[in-house]
């Protein structure tokens, strides 16, 4: 039996990302195109292929070959990823999609007071530079492997996070996106984009000035800040969704470990008792290099405390909409 030698690493994919700059969900995006994102592992998406396995009327107990049946176009295709976060184009990318923004170098995004992002056909003319995706986890071996490509990708879930006991505090960030339109799972041409996260300067909390938790400052662990807005497809092409919108709420959330202390031993009281939400100052982090975070108005959604070698506090807020005020600035200006 014949055998085939070859065996790669899993550190020699690498994933690529891509504004579909003209039509949302084109695929052939050139190589020049592509910006690299630094993640910690390749994962497989999730094709979620329709099958049906029942067996039906017949002879027997057990399913036939007329039995059987599977469809890979009206499916919604998913992928997971995770990893460092740069300020750069890819990076950017991510985040402003699940803004409704376009992206762009020194420019803040946000979740604004209202914030919605309206429907987009596949096919048609892309609102901006960043409401459709195409995702490429690239094979390092066109000869002896392929890469997967999917376009028409938007980000559903986006995170940024950072731990003080972990890599020096270094921002992290985790992603999913989800594609109405068939990937294609036998890419051979996609060639290497353009340099590998093309900003590989590190954001840090060391690069913080302050942190204020419900208005009060306080001596921050580790935070994740987190946007989720699920996608909604619906319509039917031959080659998958034709429509993707979004759903009912996007919701801004962050939890972080804070030191118990005299100044943050009030929050769990405060926790128990709100009534109203807190205007102003819920949540900062002040940065005096990128990725700061502001959201003005939040409750408290859990306030607990967490044992270790001191006390802790951990906290969980959400953010709410007041009519005037951002649910969420992350600042990317210098």
């Amino acid at each position: 039996m014949a055998s085939v030698g070859h065996a790669f690493s899993p550190k020699e994919f690498q994933v690529f990302i891509a504004s579909d700059s003209t039509n949302a969900g084109a695929t052939g995006i050139s190589a020049s195109a592509m910006f690299q994102l630094d993640v910690d592992s390749v994962g497989f998406p999730s094709l979620n292929v329709n099958q049906a396995l029942e067996v039906r009327s017949g002879v027997g107990a057990t399913l036939k070959d007329e039995d059987f049946f599977q469809d890979n176009k009206i499916r919604v295709v998913e992928l997971s990823l995770a990893g460092t976060l740069h300020d750069d184009v890819g990076h950017r990318l991510l985040l402003a999609n699940i803004c409704g923004a376009a992206q762009a170098d020194d420019t803040n995004q946000t979740i604004a007071s209202g914030h919605k992002i309206v429907g987009q056909k596949y096919g048609a003319a892309v609102t901006n530079n960043a409401s459709s995706l195409t995702v490429v986890v690239k094979s390092s071996d066109h000869t002896n492997q392929r890469s997967l490509e999917m376009p028409g990708c938007v980000v559903t879930n986006f995170s940024i996070s950072a731990d003080s006991g972990t890599e020096g505090g270094r921002y992290k960030f985790s992603a999913t996106l989800q594609s109405g339109k068939t990937p294609d799972l036998n890419e051979s041409t996609v060639a290497a984009g353009n340099t590998p996260y093309a900003n590989n300067t590190d954001t840090t909390l060391q690069a913080a000035s302050g942190f204020k938790v419900m208005g009060i400052d306080v001596v921050l662990n580790s935070f994740t800040t987190t946007i989720d807005y699920p996608a909604v497809f619906t319509g039917v092409t031959g080659t998958g969704y034709e429509v993707v919108s979004r759903g009912a709420e996007c919701s801004v959330t962050h939890d972080c470990q804070i030191k118990y202390d005299g100044e943050t031993k009030t929050l769990p009281s405060t926790f128990d008792t709100q009534t109203t939400v807190k205007a102003e100052e819920t949540f900062i982090i002040t940065n005096n290099g990128k990725f700061g975070i502001d959201t003005a108005n939040g409750v408290l959604t859990n306030v607990a405390f967490s044992e270790g070698d001191i006390m802790m506090l951990d906290v969980s807020i959400k953010a709410v909409d007041d009519g005037t005020d951002e649910l969420l600035i992350v600042d990317l200006s210098d």
